[in-house]
């Protein structure tokens, strides 16, 4: 019985310190292929479709998504593929 209960304590600990270095992270993207106003809804839509993403913002003059995700979750490449995939590519910016 104690074998089984330090088996479950292991495995819940294991769980709990996965989701404590989680934690959201926030990337811009620079999307092409922007021509219109309506574009940038397309972007976001698709965007917001990966699990774990919060918040997309785009930004059509300057042709920039502002993404925040849970990055145990998804990852940027992740993201940018999702704007890839409707006609719109998108590649993180690096942070120089």
């Amino acid at each position: 019985m104690k074998h089984i209960l330090s088996v479950v304590l292991l495995t819940c600990c294991a769980l709990v310190s996965q989701f404590a270095l989680a934690e959201e992270q926030t990337v811009t993207m620079s999307v092409e292929k922007m021509s219109c106003a309506t574009c940038p809804l397309t972007v976001r839509k698709a965007m917001e479709k990966v699990d774990g993403v919060v918040e997309v913002e785009v930004d059509y003059d300057t042709k920039v998504a502002t993404v925040t995700f849970d990055d145990a979750s998804t990852t940027a490449a992740e993201v940018a593929q999702a704007s890839t995939d409707v006609g719109y590519p998108a590649t993180p910016i690096s942070d120089e």
